[in-house]
């Protein structure tokens, strides 16, 4: 069996990190999404894959304004992990979604655009208070409020103006 040399297995953790951590911000998501919606959410059911700890979460939302691509009314937002009786399995810096609650969500819908995927997990979800959205700014960990109103046309503005560099 070949070994590595010690420098190298040591700069392997550097490595991963660098490749795997790096803050995207809204505009980012907002370019890489394919719908960005306004939302609330209907219901929420988890369910076992094959064992009961690959667990899948699949929470109806209902569109309410599209801000970016189009669809049905209604879609399927699909998590890994969930709580089925006993058992709980979560990933790590993914959202939570509880019925009844508003917000601006960034989604991916790869294979049907009535079952999407969260952008950038946990960051993939604005909350909103009021008319205003709890924006979290990953370079400082800090919340902010902004109307929703403001923080739409300025996504839309940022990602016009990469579009065009493109």
């Amino acid at each position: 069996m070949k070994r590595l040399p010690l420098f190298v297995c040591a700069l392997l953790p550097a490595v991963a990190l660098s490749s795997t951590i790096r803050a995207h911000t809204l505009a980012e998501r907002f370019a890489v999404s394919d719908r960005v919606a306004l939302v609330q959410v209907l219901s929420r059911t988890t369910e076992a894959q094959g064992n009961e700890r690959n667990l899948k979460t699949f929470t109806r939302l209902l569109i309410g304004e599209d801000y970016k691509g189009s669809g049905p009314k209604e879609v399927t937002l699909v998590q890994l992990g969930g709580r089925l009786g006993n058992v709980e399995a979560r990933v790590p810096g993914d959202a939570d979604f509880a019925v009844g609650e508003t917000a601006l969500v960034f989604l991916h819908c790869p294979k049907s655009p009535d079952r999407c995927y969260l952008v950038a997990l946990g960051e993939g979800k604005v909350p909103l208070l009021g008319a205003d959205a709890l924006v979290h700014d990953l370079f400082t960990g800090e919340y902010r409020r902004e109307p929703l109103g403001r923080l739409i046309s300025e996504l839309k503005k940022a990602s016009a103006a990469t579009e065009t560099r493109r």
